[in-house]
């Protein structure tokens, strides 16, 4: 394994700007967790939209994300303003985005009919703004330094910031609701108003922060087909994009059903929100350590190890969960331990990604001499969601053909199903992801020679 070079001074990136830039993905987190976690409740059981057809303001907003996320990849790279490539998108999208997530959770006393029209403009809309921000968010990593470690570096902490976006939607949501007891519309209101100002505030906070150093070379001139065929010959892209698409239908799929294990399995819904904690928080706390392994190591080594440890941690929830450990005299359930032991190595499913992903623009731009991060971006961006929705569809469907029946005792075989999502049928799409991303070309003896190669041809 090939240890990573120290980034020049040019490519050296100082801790304020890699801050300033983190702390957008804590916008960007709690707005699309939120929205996750949340938002198929709050159309049903508080803003009264029948649960049929809050699922076809889902599966729209999702269509809609296929057609966005790559086109706006594709305007980002075409491109040119006085603030930069990818910088202006965060200037002018904050307040949008902002506005869209109090209109999203605004829930107007209006008639029953007209709720659907209200739920779907909104959600599009929010969706459209979360993308224009997102997608140029995101594709600013490679803009700010061409060392591959220092991009590491800068992801792990945006990743950190991301998770305590999550870990802010997960557990603070229905806190903040609590305080405005026995009106939840009035709640949420209060909920979309608070979250969007911090999302418009902290995203403005990266648009001044951040600096780009590289754009897109012939972005006037190079039109979407060549450019999408650029993508398609891109095989180091198409690798990473393939494997970490299965890694997210795994980690998705225990993100929906562990509220299910705890309620259906362990029988104690209330500790949901503890096993939450023990996995966000400890993925956190790993991250350091994850981009020390990947300078030492590699990229790639490092995304297989951390999801390998996932993998087992899931294992040993199917043989042990149910069971009570003794530590320190007390009795604890064992499944604490084992999520403990799957967040040691989650770290990995944000880190690695799109730390590896700035290396395939180069690869592409060497390659043919385009070079379309925003594009790439979007695409990958757009396999996170879809990712997540194919999950969810996962899990309904294979519930459904257990015979889950919601709030009831379940029978053994819906609680043998939950027991397969939280465990064997992640393993698999996980196992998978390692065998895909093994196949990953580029490490950072390849990665330097990519950028000596190109400094050669642009003298």
């Amino acid at each position: 394994m090939n240890s990573i070079s120290k980034p020049t001074g040019t490519d050296k990136v100082n801790l304020k700007t890699k801050f300033g830039y983190a702390i957008g993905d804590f916008g960007a987190n709690l707005a699309f967790q939120v929205t996750s976690f949340y938002l198929l409740f709050f159309f049903t059981d508080v803003f009264g939209i029948l649960p049929a057809l809050a699922g076809v303001i889902i599966l729209c907003a999702k269509i809609w994300d296929a057609v966005s996320d790559p086109v706006m990849g594709f305007l980002v790279d075409r491109t040119d303003t006085r603030w930069g490539q990818k910088r202006p998108y965060l200037l002018f999208g904050a307040v949008p985005l902002g506005i869209t997530i109090f209109l999203l959770f605004f829930g107007p006393d209006i008639p029953g009919e007209t709720k659907f029209i209200y739920g779907i403009v909104t959600f599009i809309l929010f969706c459209t703004a979360i993308t224009v921000v997102n997608v140029p968010y995101l594709a600013l990593t490679p803009a700010m330094t061409k060392d591959s470690h220092e991009r590491a570096v800068i992801t792990g902490y945006r990743v950190i910031f991301g998770i305590l976006g999550t870990l802010l939607a997960a557990g603070a949501t229905l806190s903040l609701g609590s305080l405005v007891s026995g009106n939840q519309i009035l709640a949420f209101r209060y909920i979309g108003l608070i979250y969007g100002v911090i999302v418009t505030v902290v995203t403005l906070v990266s648009f001044i922060a951040v600096k780009e150093k590289t754009v897109s070379v012939n972005r006037e001139k190079t039109a979407f087909k060549p450019k999408l065929l650029a993508v398609l010959r891109n095989k180091p892209f198409i690798i990473i994009t393939a494997g970490t698409a299965l890694h997210i239908v795994a980690m998705s799929i225990l993100a929906v059903i562990i509220s299910y294990y705890f309620k259906y399995v362990i029988v104690n819904e209330a500790m949901t929100s503890v096993g939450f904690l023990f996995v966000f928080v400890t993925a956190a706390a790993f991250i350091p350590m994850y981009v020390r392994i990947s300078k030492k190591t590699s990229k790639k080594f490092t995304y297989n190890i951390g999801m390998g440890i996932v993998a087992a941690g899931l294992a040993l929830i199917y043989f042990f969960g149910e069971k009570e450990l003794s530590l320190f005299g007390t009795e604890i359930p064992a499944i604490f331990l084992f999520l403990f032991i799957c967040g040691m190595g989650l770290s990995t499913n944000w880190l690695s990604p799109w730390s590896i992903l700035p290396d395939t623009v180069e690869y592409s731009e060497l390659d043919t001499g385009i070079r379309n991060e925003g594009l790439l971006y979007g695409i990958f961006y757009f396999v996170f969601k879809l990712g997540s929705a194919f999950a969810g569809f996962l899990v309904g469907t294979v519930l459904s053909k257990a015979g889950y029946i919601a709030n009831m005792n379940q029978i053994p075989e819906a609680v043998n199903a939950i027991r397969l999502l939280q465990t064997w049928i992640p393993f698999g799409f996980i196992a998978a992801g390692i065998v895909v991303v093994q196949k990953f070309p580029i490490d950072a003896k390849v990665h330097a020679d990519i950028e000596r190669k190109l400094r050669e041809r642009n003298r």
